[in-house]
């Protein structure tokens, strides 16, 4: 396997940093969990077209919301509507794209340590423009966003990983995506700068 793909936009927020979510309206921005705050920062950071497709990819999705409907219903037998409706793992980009007014499909992933792979896998199976966000709410909240077009922007080739290696790292993934690392390899995935053809 082997592809270019054009790196138009990145972004990483790093754990720690608080996700600027100012652009959304107060009312909604009330409503955003801390991973949907993840997802619309970086997405936001980099999406230059409204009309993409778009990939997430979270290892635990929306832990703390799950963990407070299952003590709810630990403590009455009740479940709220919205908290079950956005612990689910496509709410982020299904709110996402209601905001953007984006119509085009969009994918959630999850495949616990090797997420970021399993949705640069998805964005490969796609047609660009595609937008690409990871992001965790665990660990201090964390992520990165990439978005990939037909042409322009940072050329990335993207072959196949080493099967025997370890899962892509965010530390990894996040120095190729600021330009700290020339090449990185997981075990699905390698990414490296490619050359302009």
């Amino acid at each position: 396997m082997r592809r270019i793909l054009h790196l138009t936009a990145a972004a990483v927020l790093r754990p720690g940093e608080t996700p600027d979510v100012s652009f959304v309206p107060p009312l909604v921005r009330r409503r955003l969990s801390p991973l949907q705050k993840i997802y619309f920062a970086l997405a936001n950071a980099v999406e230059k077209s409204r009309a993409g497709c778009s990939v997430f990819a979270s290892g635990d999705g929306e832990d703390s919301l799950t963990r407070r409907i299952v003590a709810d219903f630990q403590e009455d037998g009740s479940v709220s509507p919205h908290r079950f409706s956005s612990s689910v793992y496509n709410a982020a980009p299904g709110l996402w794209s209601v905001h953007t007014g984006n119509r085009a499909p969009y994918t959630a992933v999850a495949a616990k340590e090797s997420s970021i792979e399993a949705g640069l896998l998805e964005c490969l199976g796609g047609t660009p423009p595609a937008l690409f966000v990871f992001a965790e709410e665990t660990g201090g909240g964390y992520g990165a966003a990439a978005f990939f077009a037909e042409d322009g922007g940072r050329v990335v080739e993207v072959a196949e990983g080493d099967p025997s290696g370890s899962p892509l790292s965010f530390a990894d993934y996040a120095a190729f995506l600021s330009g700290e690392a020339e090449a990185v390899a997981g075990r699905w995935v390698a990414l490296r700068n490619g050359r302009m053809q």
